[in-house]
């Protein structure tokens, strides 16, 4: 008994009746009836297919691929045209129906909403487009990027595959960002090159805008482990602007100092002699930087509250 294998796996008995209905269903979508041509056309195609069935197991779309062509083979193209037209009509119908289209519609529609990302807004234009990707990442990873053993396990419950949207993909997850490296030696976008940080003002906005530009790249958690640490070589930088406008409008201060403002060289709130030698200098120097700081701390605070880390949300 020749056997044919449907679209989900199964293997059942070939049954040329179906085809040649189908093919009748053509020549009256055309003519509004059957000739006898159209009798003897169907026969002939549906016996052909019917020994390609004895040779090995065709699957429904090779069936109807080889009705296509046999009649296309035929003086009758409109009719094989017909046949086209319906074919595509019932894979739209079956697509519309199928789980995974009806998850994206859903999706899409903003319907059953969770939000169970907090990054990820599901009511936003951007989040139902997100989350209807994500719905078709996760079926393409399923279907095409795992054994059948994992694949099944995920599905029953017995694993879960973590961030399954992005497994395809192989991108990483859960970023600390190496703020040292980055605010130290400068780094690269997409459109310019950014220039170390001279200041704790500008080393805060760059801060905010490395998380911007490092969750836009990754899916997951973007992280700083030390920032206070980071931090301090920029407050010195800022305490050393803010000493040398000190020295000019308050009073110069020795060749030995002046030589250390004007070098790359680092100073420090201890720096040796400066409270003691010039205190409205340094007490001017510290209060603007303690200033510089605050309104910094609170300008990245501001700017990653409201960041929009997925686009549209």
């Amino acid at each position: 008994m020749n056997k044919i294998q449907k679209r989900d796996g199964r293997l059942v008995r070939f049954d040329r009746d179906k085809i040649i209905n189908a093919i009748f269903k053509a020549f009256i979508e055309v003519d509004g009836e059957l000739s006898d041509y159209a009798l003897v056309k169907a026969n002939n195609i549906a016996n052909y297919i019917e020994n390609k069935c004895e040779e090995k197991i065709l699957s429904v779309e090779e069936i109807q691929d080889l009705v296509e062509k046999g009649l296309s083979s035929t003086k009758r193209k409109d009719v094989a045209k017909a046949y086209i037209l319906f074919r595509d009509k019932r894979t739209r119908e079956r697509n519309r129906n199928s789980n995974l289209i009806k998850e994206v519609g859903k999706k899409i529609n903003a319907v059953d909403v969770e939000n169970s990302n907090a990054n990820m807004d599901e009511y936003s234009f951007g989040g139902r487009k997100g989350e209807a990707a994500e719905s078709l990442m996760k079926q393409y990873a399923l279907d095409y990027c795992m054994s059948d053993m994992a694949r099944n396990n995920h599905i029953n419950n017995e694993i879960y595959i973590h961030d399954l949207g992005s497994y395809a993909v192989g991108m990483h997850n859960c970023l600390s960002i190496p703020f040292d490296d980055l605010l130290s030696k400068g780094f690269n976008t997409r459109q310019t090159d950014i220039r170390p940080a001279n200041s704790i003002n500008t080393a805060f906005q760059l801060i905010a805008v490395i998380f911007q530009l490092q969750s836009l790249q990754q899916f997951g958690g973007v992280s700083s482990t030390h920032i206070d640490w980071t931090m301090v070589p920029y407050v010195r930088k800022s305490f050393k602007k803010h000493l040398k406008d000190g020295f000019q409008y308050i009073g110069r201060g020795d060749a030995e100092i002046m030589a250390v403002l004007d070098s790359d060289e680092e100073i420090g709130f201890d720096y040796p002699g400066l409270k003691e030698n010039y205190p409205k200098t340094y007490k001017y120097a510290m209060d603007m930087t303690e200033k510089e700081a605050m309104q910094a701390v609170e300008g990245m605070y501001h700017n990653l509250n409201t960041l929009q880390s997925r686009s549209g949300n």
